[in-house]
C-alpha cells in the first residue's frame, strides 16, 4: 500500500521490482565515461548542436543509470572550457534561478563565455537571455551584435530571434521581405513564433503544424494539447524522437506509472525504459522530471539509490520552483533522509509546497504526524492532512483515514466506529476500492509514506 499516490494517479495494481543498478567505480568513470562524454561534447561544438541527448545517454547507459555522474562530469567539462558543457551548465544554473538570485548571473556569464568561442547555440541563448534579464543597454547592444554574428554563421534560430528582438515581427507583418524569406526557407523557429502571435488557437495550430512538419521538436509537443488523443500520441512520439526534454519526461513518467499499475501489459523492460527517458530529461535540466525522478527513487522504483542522491534531486527541483520538489526536500529534512535533520524547517517547506499545490505533500504530512516522524505523533493533524488530500482530488483519502483511525497511533487509540464512518464516506464518494484498501491497511497494521526514504 506504499504506492497510494501512484495508484491515485493511475488507477490500481502492483509494482514490478527493478533490479538495483551496478556500482560504477571512479576509475571507470574517469577513464571511459568521461572520455566518451568529452568526445560527444566536442562533436556538438563542431556541429553547433544543442541536443544533449547523446551526451546524457552515454553517461546514463555507462553508469547503470546514475544521473549524478553526468551532473559532475558536465560541470568538470565546463570548467575545462568546453562551450557545449558551458551552455549546459548555464541552463543548469538558469533552471535554479527562481530559488537562487545569483544563479541567473552565473548562467549569463557562462553563456557569454561559450558565445565568445563562436559556439552558435550559446550565442543565440546569450542574446535572448540578455534581453530577458535586467541588463544594461550596452550589454543588450553587445548581445545583439553577438546575435547578428550567429545569423552570419547560418543559424536559423538566430535569424528568427533577430526578427523578433528588432521589432520586425510586430511592425511589418508576415509579408515583410525578411520574414517572408525566412518562412519560405521553412524556418520552424520563426513558425513557432508566428504561432504564438496568432489571435486564436486554431490559427496558432496551423503554424505549429507547419513547424512540426519542418523539423521542430517543440511544435509536436505543443500540438498534443489541442488535437485528438489519437493524433496526440503520434505528435508525442515525434517530440520524443526529436529529443525534446519535456516530451521525454512526460512519456517516461507515463511509462513508469503504467507499469506500476500494469496498464496495457507493460513489463519490467518498459518500466526501465520509462525510467531512462525520465532520467535523461532530468539530465537535460527539466525541473518537473527532476522531482518526478526523485519521487520514483524515494518510492523504491529505481533500484538502490542513496538518500543523498534523492535529496539532491528534490533540492534542485525545489530551487527550480517545483512545488513537489519543495515537498520532497521538506520531507527529507523532516526525516533526516540524505541531509541534516531539521524537522521545523522541513515542515515549513512542506506547508509552503501544499499552499503552492503540491500533489502528494498531504500524504507525506499525514504519514509524518501518524508515525511521529520528526514531530510529535498527532492523529488529528494526520486526519486534517488527509482531508486536504481529499479536497486536492485524492480518490482514496477517506479509505486511508478509515484505516489509520482503525489502527490508531501514540496519540489516539484505535477507533473502529469512527473508522466505519470514514469508510462509508469513501464508498459514498465513489471509491469502489475503499473496502479493499481499508482491509489491506488494517491487516498490515502500519503505514508510512515513501517508507524506503523513511527507513
Amino acid at each position: 500500500m506504499k504506492h497510494l499516490f501512484l495508484l491515485t494517479l493511475a488507477c490500481a495494481g502492483s509494482l514490478t521490482a527493478v533490479a538495483a543498478p551496478a556500482k560504477v567505480t571512479a576509475s571507470a568513470v574517469d577513464q571511459s565515461v568521461e572520455k566518451r562524454l568529452n568526445a560527444i561534447l566536442q562533436s556538438m561544438v563542431k556541429k553547433n548542436s544543442e541536443d544533449f541527448y547523446e551526451a546524457a545517454a552515454a553517461v546514463y547507459d555507462s553508469t547503470a543509470g546514475d544521473e549524478s555522474v553526468f551532473f559532475t562530469l558536465m560541470q568538470k567539462a565546463a570548467q575545462k572550457g568546453n562551450p557545449a558543457a558551458q551552455l549546459w551548465l548555464a541552463r543548469f544554473y538558469a533552471m535554479q534561478a527562481p530559488g537562487d538570485a545569483s544563479a541567473a548571473t552565473k548562467a549569463l556569464r557562462l553563456m557569454e563565455q561559450a558565445a565568445a568561442k563562436k559556439y552558435v547555440p550559446a550565442m543565440v541563448e546569450y542574446a535572448g537571455s540578455s534581453h530577458v534579464q535586467n541588463t544594461t543597454e550596452a550589454q543588450q547592444k553587445r548581445a545583439l551584435a553577438v546575435l547578428m554574428d550567429a545569423c552570419k554563421l547560418g543559424s536559423a534560430k538566430a535569424r528568427a530571434l533577430y526578427l523578433m528582438l528588432t521589432g520586425r515581427m510586430s511592425s511589418g507583418g508576415l509579408t515583410q521581405p525578411e520574414i517572408a524569406s525566412e518562412l519560405k526557407k521553412k524556418n520552424y523557429y520563426l513558425e513557432e513564433m508566428v504561432a504564438a502571435m496568432q489571435p486564436d488557437s486554431q490559427s496558432g495550430m496551423v503554424w505549429m503544424v507547419r513547424a512540426s512538419e519542418h523539423g521542430s521538436a517543440f511544435a509536436p509537443f505543443a500540438l498534443c494539447q489541442v488535437v485528438s488523443p489519437e493524433e496526440a500520441e503520434g505528435y508525442m512520439k515525434l517530440a520524443v524522437e526529436r529529443h525534446l526534454p519535456a516530451a521525454l519526461g512526460h512519456v517516461g513518467t507515463r511509462m513508469v506509472l503504467a507499469e506500476t499499475v500494469k496498464v496495457d501489459g507493460m513489463d519490467e523492460k518498459a518500466h526501465k525504459e520509462g525510467l531512462r527517458m525520465l532520467s535523461l530529461s532530468a539530465m537535460m535540466c527539466t525541473p518537473s522530471s527532476l522531482q518526478m525522478l526523485a519521487y520514483f527513487y524515494a518510492n523504491g522504483q529505481g533500484g538502490a539509490v542513496s538518500k543523498e542522491r534523492i535529496y539532491e534531486l528534490f533540492r534542485l527541483a525545489h530551487a527550480a520552483g517545483e512545488p513537489d520538489g519543495t515537498a520532497g526536500m521538506g520531507y527529507c529534512m523532516v526525516l533526516g533522509a540524505g541531509c541534516r535533520q531539521d524537522a521545523e524547517a522541513g515542515v515549513a517547506l512542506m506547508e509552503q509546497a501544499r499552499d503552492k499545490g503540491a500533489q502528494w505533500v498531504n500524504q507525506a504530512l499525514a504519514s509524518m504526524y501518524f508515525n511521529g516522524d520528526g514531530v510529535k505523533a498527532d492523529m488529528r493533524k494526520a486526519m486534517d492532512a488527509l482531508s486536504e488530500d481529499y479536497l486536492n482530488g485524492s480518490r482514496h483519502a477517506y479509505a486511508m483515514m478509515a484505516a489509520l483511525t482503525a489502527i490508531g497511533n501514540e496519540s489516539a487509540r484505535p477507533n473502529p466506529s469512527t473508522a466505519r464512518v470514514y469508510l462509508n464516506m469513501a464508498i459514498q464518494n465513489g471509491d469502489m476500492e475503499a473496502q479493499a484498501y481499508y482491509d489491506a491497511f488494517v491487516k498490515e497494521g502500519k503505514w508510512r509514506f515513501l517508507e524506503e526514504l523513511a527507513r
